[in-house]
């Protein structure tokens, strides 16, 4: 026999089968299982047990091979058991659990974890032999913090030195019968958390909810753990002095969230943002999401956090202002998609009241926003709204630059075939309140031109606008509709003239015109019959309140309004004003006011809604119901 032949024979003789046999404990970790043998086999350490027969512990614990094989072989149970209940070292710091990737951080050692009930019941199952109690593969594990058997928080001890650091139970806890029964009244009692629950019922094969499944195992815990170190203890707490107990009560809260997936998450980033938002100040999104960001912003690629990193980035750039360039979570962004007022009003240039005025007359931003405000907006829309302010006409030099008389620029104002950038519900001061967009001006008299042949010589018969007004008895701001519907076939302009001064059409047409489409009252008969200013009654019909007619041209691009008297009778007799109030009283509204304060009556729309107090006429006391 060979030298090499001889060692192999004593080899597989040293190797023999322990007797008696002792079976593996599905709950058992692989050390502990090891650890038990050695006290039962020779009351020792399980480092020199193990040493005797070929098998470094330290090797056993990271699960090598070759190390479970041997006492797989040697204790006559199944490897596929103890690589189950082993996390396999991958290199220096990753593991492989049951086919999922951790890191150290996700493992309890050097700590040895235990339940101090647990061991009592072990203990007296085994007559005192403390050797042999058993250490769970779930305590391995840092998200198991309560023993779901007992109802209890589990304990925590660090190893002193290398040699401890295997989770011998004997030697980690040396208290017995009065001192374990100590420590067990020394717990509150609790349950375990539903994140502890999922966690192990994931590493037994069994199904979860589908956003966490779709994470690794480390990312669906340290995403729930971090979502709810957030909702619990705020932006910036000392996760340094954090318990066993904080985290747990934060996994627990986190699983709420990260079980309902990205809507779950999302609903609750929104209120996180909006709770934060409330308290003013500039907030950027370290700020608001405090550690949750901090650690997606820190995270290394060999620590990939998982999808909630994407999710948060994408609620950052769809929610809060950040400047083109900036890094978010990893990823710069292209260019600005949103804005507050103040940053808007920092690139533009203009003054932020008189830029937040703006705003909220566009209804880009709400009334309630104060200077210091974060309500984000589009940053396109926003920029817009700016060049507008800058682009301002005041109402009073439409003359000039339409070439028409004050009245038709007033009318075509009230017709809203110019808009007011701010209208008069506007807090907006000055020159602003009463201004027009050049570009809107210039876009008018480009359509004028359009719908008008040019001539170097009126024909005869035809007149000029105010002329066909008079002829037509309809005020020339409702010829101005005629035109730009193109609803006029004989319509010229005098070459070398711009603006409506240059404009002569034919009286007869006109005036067949004006019987045929334009039935029904104008909108400033319709607000004269409310007794609402002009703005006001364009806002209830943008409300939909005051119904109206819309007349639209063959190619959408212009919109006739009229109404019906029916529908101005309707809306008085459901709506009133204090106007008709007063007037039914004998009463100024100074007087009358007071007293349908006094008598509890309650406005639907306010004054600052649109300009004036609507009340619904069912809602007033009966007195003022007439």
């Amino acid at each position: 026999m060979s030298v090499s032949e001889f060692r192999g024979v004593a080899q597989l003789m040293s190797m023999a089968m322990l007797l008696p046999h002792t079976a593996h404990d599905p709950a058992e970790s692989l050390i502990g299982f090891a650890a038990g043998l050695a006290a039962r086999h020779t009351g020792g350490r399980t480092g020199f047990f193990l040493g005797d027969k070929g098998i470094k512990l330290p090797k056993l614990a990271r699960g090598e091979p070759d190390a479970v094989h041997r006492l797989a072989d040697w204790a006559g149970v199944s490897p596929a058991q103890l690589f189950a209940n082993v996390p396999q070292g991958l290199d220096r710091r990753y593991y492989n659990l049951r086919g999922e990737h951790v890191s150290a951080e996700f493992l309890s050692s050097p700590y040895t974890v235990f339940c101090p009930a647990c061991l009592l019941a072990d203990d007296q199952a085994s007559g005192g032999r403390i050797g042999e109690r058993r250490h769970h593969w779930i305590w391995q594990l840092t998200v198991v913090r309560t023993c779901s058997r007992h109802g209890l928080p589990l304990m925590r001890r660090k190893a002193s030195f290398s040699g401890d650091r295997f989770h011998e139970l004997a030697i980690m806890v040396p208290e017995t019968g009065d001192s374990l029964e100590s420590l067990i009244d020394g717990l509150q009692p609790r349950s375990a958390s539903p994140l502890q629950d999922y966690v192990v019922e994931r590493l037994e094969g069994k199904q979860g909810p589908a956003w966490l499944d779709s994470e690794g195992l480390e990312q669906a815990v340290r995403a729930s753990e971090m979502l709810g170190v957030l909702v619990l203890f705020g932006a910036k707490p000392n996760l340094d002095k954090f318990t066993e107990d904080d985290w747990d009560r934060a996994g627990a809260a986190g699983f709420a969230i990260t079980a309902q997936g990205d809507e779950g998450i999302l609903c609750v980033l929104a209120d996180i943002h909006a709770r934060a938002s409330r308290k003013g100040g500039k907030l950027g999104p370290q700020a608001v999401f405090g550690r949750l960001y901090q650690w997606l912003s820190r995270s290394r690629a060999k620590k990939e956090p998982g999808d909630i990193k994407r999710i948060l980035r994408d609620y950052i750039i769809e929610n809060m202002e950040m400047p083109a360039g900036a890094p978010v979570l990893g990823e710069k962004l292209a260019e600005r998609r949103l804005h507050t007022y103040a940053t808007l009003a920092s690139e533009s240039g203009l003054d932020p009241r008189t830029l937040r005025h703006m705003l909220i007359a566009k209804r880009l931003i709400p009334d309630t926003a104060t200077l210091d405000s974060n309500h984000v907006f589009d940053a396109t829309l926003g920029r817009e709204i700016a060049r507008s302010v800058l682009r301002i006409v005041p109402i009073s030099r439409l003359p000039k630059l339409l070439g028409c008389k004050r009245p038709l620029a007033q009318q075509l104002v009230a017709e809203r075939i110019l808009t007011p950038i701010v209208d008069e519900i506007s807090d907006s001061p000055g020159r602003h309140k009463k201004g027009i967009d050049a570009k809107e001006v210039e876009g008018l008299l480009r359509r004028l031109r359009a719908c008008a042949n040019p001539v170097e010589k009126v024909p005869a018969g035809m007149v000029d606008l105010a002329k066909a007004a008079m002829k037509s008895n309809a005020p020339a701001a409702e010829i101005a509709h005629l035109i730009l519907g193109g609803y006029l076939q004989n319509v010229v302009r005098v070459a070398g003239i711009d603006g409506f001064n240059a404009i002569y059409v034919d009286p007869v047409e006109t005036k067949a015109a004006v019987s045929e489409i334009l039935a029904g009252l104008s909108p400033a008969e319709a607000f004269v019959l409310l007794r609402v200013p002009v703005a006001a009654g364009w806002e209830l019909v943008r409300k939909r309140l005051l119904p109206s007619r819309e007349i639209r041209s063959d190619d959408g691009d212009h919109v006739i309004h009229r109404f019906q008297p029916e529908d101005v009778d309707g809306f008085l007799s459901e709506f009133t004003t204090e106007v008709h109030i007063g007037d039914a009283f004998g009463m100024g509204e100074k007087d009358l006011k007071p007293e349908m304060k006094a008598a509890g009556a309650r406005p639907m729309l306010r004054k600052s809604d649109i300009g004036v107090r609507i009340f619904r006429r069912s809602d007033l006391p009966e007195r003022f119901r007439v």
